[in-house]
């Protein structure tokens, strides 16, 4: 679609000035970004807020911002709220859209946590589909896009001539003020909406689907701190994406009026950054062409002295690290783990690694983000009996329970050596007992002394790594344990060997 300029619209009066004060903020959600260009920009900021519509959980929409911003499904009017879990389509572009049914009064709510919502400058970016068909306001006519209550808000509004303008506003210094765009948002036609505030302007822009025609759509002089919810109406307020749902307040910052007002059609993508873009900048984040944070290469590794699982399903516990790459200082990292190409376990967490226990003989996709770009990397960790080696020198089986497999083979002969060749790996292991009889092992790597590895320990333990090595691509290597026979307690022991690839 082309936008064209209309005739500018003015207002006069407070009615349709404070109506449009009781929005709430809204956060724009967003699919995957395009792969990066030779032309990027690269943003100084990243956004606060960027909903994932692709992982929704139940109720849970996360937030892949690294700020940990994750939205709650909720319906209903106030005082009457329920869960709800969001359901999504496919847009016109292929990618993910929650679908809001306004008569349900559904939307997705922020808390505020430790204030990270509380923005001086911002920028709402939202690309949705409206479906005017439902009056989901009949007093004040308005699709709500977001509001935070008594702070900013963003929405679209019936009640201008034309209709279907967009609007964006505040309580700057205390006071209610808003912005009017110009252009009418097309019915039922997926569109990037955007509102812009930098401490002397408002602005609104809107564009097609894929971020190209993208205008300046009205601005207007504007200074002042935005206020927190808890400044204007006494409550730490949620933003709420899709909905005003909660007391509005006049322009004094007094209760009175009991009004809500929701979003009906599907939202694409929701994002909000704590300050004011560019039109050079928002044009980069519609258009998918935003280099996003990044973390390092992703690596895992067998930890040393790890004791691997008994039982019928053998697991292993895995370091896995990376470095911060291009992701903020103290980003939150999102780890998903997909075992055998099908099911996937997501965690979260702010430190550069990880420990997981892993299953043998499964292959492993661990992809880390930041909120942007993954970094990936995929695995298979196998097991191997003692009776993968060979050996000279005398050396003896044993059964026990701790064993691994349950049985083990171990030597107390000095010079006595097990060799044990992988065709293409790249991380070897030796898993051995440990006990107060054990003693030290000579470990050689492709014929050259690596290591000279002690199993002696107050304690009896059991399928203990051991030693391990690893390189940075996989080929063929030999591992060769010879026997110290150490004075006073000669023995070592091996029950079995781990290979990664």
């Amino acid at each position: 679609m082309t936008h064209t300029p209309v005739p500018t619209v003015r207002f006069t009066g407070v009615i349709a000035f404070v109506a449009s004060c009781m929005c709430g903020v809204t956060t724009a959600s967003a699919s995957e970004f395009q792969s990066p260009t030779a032309a990027d920009i690269a943003l100084a900021t990243t956004p606060i807020i960027d909903l994932d519509f692709w992982n929704i959980s139940g109720t849970t929409v996360p937030d892949r911002s690294g700020h940990a911003n994750d939205g709650v499904g909720k319906k209903g009017a106030v005082g009457f709220e329920t869960n709800w879990s969001p359901t999504t389509t496919t847009d016109a572009q292929g990618n993910a859209a929650v679908v809001f049914n306004g008569t349900q009064k559904q939307r997705i709510e922020i808390p505020n946590r430790s204030g990270s919502l509380d923005v001086n400058h911002y920028t709402i970016l939202v690309q949705f589909t409206l479906d005017a068909s439902v009056d989901t306001d009949p007093l004040h006519q308005r699709y709500e896009l977001m509001e935070k209550a008594g702070s900013f808000w963003f929405n679209v509004r019936q009640d201008t001539t034309p209709k279907l303008l967009l609007r964006t506003g505040g309580y700057f210094n205390g006071s209610a003020h808003a912005l009017t765009g110009l252009q009418p948002v097309p019915n039922r036609t997926l569109t990037w909406a955007i509102a812009t505030y930098d401490g002397a302007l408002l602005k609104t822009y809107i564009a097609d689907a894929d971020g190209t025609n993208l205008v300046l759509d009205n601005t207007r002089a504007q200074t002042g701190t935005v206020a927190t919810g808890a400044t204007i109406t006494g409550i730490d307020e949620d933003l709420v994406v899709g909905a005003k749902h909660r007391e509005g307040h006049f322009v004094d910052g007094s209760g009175g009026e009991i009004a809500e007002g929701f979003f009906n059609g599907t939202m694409s993508r929701f994002i909000v950054f704590d300050t004011a873009l560019t039109q050079g900048e928002i044009s980069s984040v519609i258009s998918g062409s935003v280099a996003k944070p990044k973390p390092g290469p992703v690596r895992v590794r067998f930890v040393q002295n790890s004791v691997v699982s008994g039982g019928a399903t053998t697991t292993v516990p895995h370091d896995v690290a990376w470095t911060r790459g291009s992701c903020t200082t103290g980003a939150t990292y999102n780890v998903a783990v997909t075992k055998d190409g099908s099911s996937t376990a997501v965690r979260r967490v702010t430190t550069l690694n990880t420990r997981m226990g892993l299953v043998l003989g499964a292959a492993y996709t661990i992809a880390v983000d930041c909120g942007g770009t993954k970094s990936s990397t995929s695995l298979t960790s196998t097991g191997y009996q003692e009776g993968a080696a060979s050996y000279t020198g005398t050396w003896r089986s044993t059964s026990f329970v701790g064993a691994w497999g349950g049985a083990a083979r171990y030597t107390v002969a000095g010079s006595a050596t097990a060799t044990f060749r992988c065709s293409s790996c790249r991380a070897l292991a030796w898993v051995a007992d440990k006990d107060s009889t054990h003693g030290s092992a000579k470990v050689y790597v492709d014929g050259a002394l690596k290591a000279t590895v002690n199993t002696q320990s107050s304690a009896t333990l059991n399928r203990v790594l051991v030693y391990k090595i690893e390189w940075a691509a996989p080929g063929a290597h030999t591992l060769k344990i010879v026997n110290v026979a150490t004075s006073g307690h000669p023995r070592i022991s091996i029950d079995g060997f781990l290979t990664q690839r």
